[in-house]
């Protein structure tokens, strides 16, 4: 059995052979090694490409390093008997931490007085906007591996948590109420943060748009750090000018990078992060922790952890 890789430390490798003493690790640092490699894995981690993937006449199982799995959702992996796996669970603590950065940033007024340090005026004014989070209603719209370890964090600020989910799980922990997506309009007017914790799939793309932020409250803010076509962003755009929310924090955009002089940089009432919000010594440990274990559970013929339905598209 053999195990196809991209470049890796040698504590990483002794790992991999620690977890699966019986699987040979092939390491193929460029595109045209992976091709030429893969017609003898049975598995691999990263190269997940069609035509790498269409050259692997063995293979049975891929591992990707991320939670979204639209871009690796092609032909040659939707329509064959290859099991993907993602990085379900693995950045979901990270993600939250820096969700929480937005929402604090947000009630203290922090993104007003950065700028003003840069340009090194010491001024206070009653017009930035300063409020407690105790009290306060977030939305999460998407309650899945981020949106179960947002919820705790700003229910320890008393924030009131309500949710959306597709599929009915046991109660969260700092969730009020869950309800079926199809509620989400209804439960827009009663946010005053919205936090984007959905997958991107078909059916999610623009699931923000003009109608979502004419209901969220004039003083709401929203935060995604998952995918930027959740959001319809020219939508999202016209709804900050029009003062329909207050403002957005956003780890991702559409597209990525956002173009130089896009007129998101220069607003105000709007945080930019580089999609960093998974990030973090802790994340890097937990999705090792996922390869291993599944290398392990895949040598031993045990059920994966992480499998992604491939029609639900995560």
């Amino acid at each position: 059995m053999k195990f196809l890789v991209s470049r890796l430390s040698e504590e990483e490798m002794a790992a991999l052979r620690r977890a699966a003493p019986g699987v040979e690790i092939l390491t193929a640092r460029t595109r045209e090694e992976a091709l030429a490699l893969v017609p003898e894995a049975d598995a691999l981690y990263g190269h997940i490409q069609p035509e790498i993937i269409r050259a692997g006449r063995k293979l049975r199982w891929a591992q990707a390093g991320s939670a979204g799995v639209e871009r690796f959702l092609f032909p040659e992996i939707r329509e064959s008997d290859i099991t993907l796996t993602n990085a379900r669970n693995v950045y979901g603590p990270a993600m939250a931490d820096h969700t929480m950065a937005f929402i604090l940033a947000f009630a203290r007024g922090l993104p007003t007085y950065v700028r003003r340090q840069v340009e090194g005026r010491w001024e206070k004014s009653p017009a930035v906007p300063s409020f407690d989070l105790e009290g306060r209603t977030l939305l999460i719209a998407g309650l899945g591996s981020i949106g179960r370890e947002l919820a705790p964090r700003a229910a320890a600020f008393g924030v009131r948590v309500i949710a959306t989910r597709k599929r009915a799980e046991d109660p969260t922990p700092g969730v009020e109420a869950v309800h079926p997506p199809s509620e989400l309009r209804r439960l827009l007017p009663e946010a005053d943060f919205v936090a984007v914790c959905v997958a991107l799939t078909p059916e999610t793309r623009h699931l923000f748009g003009a109608e979502e932020f004419r209901l969220m409250k004039p003083t709401a803010y929203l935060t995604n750090v998952t995918r930027g076509a959740v959001l319809d962003q020219e939508a999202l755009v016209a709804a900050l000018q029009a003062g329909e929310i207050a403002g957005a924090g956003l780890d991702v955009t559409d597209p990525e990078p956002l173009p130089p002089g896009h007129v998101l940089w220069s607003m105000e009432n709007v945080i930019l992060t580089p999609h960093t919000s998974g990030r973090g010594p802790g994340s890097r440990r937990r999705m090792w922790e996922v390869v291993c274990e599944n290398l392990r559970r895949f040598a031993a013929g045990e059920p994966l952890l992480n499998v992604v339905d491939k029609e639900a598209g995560y």
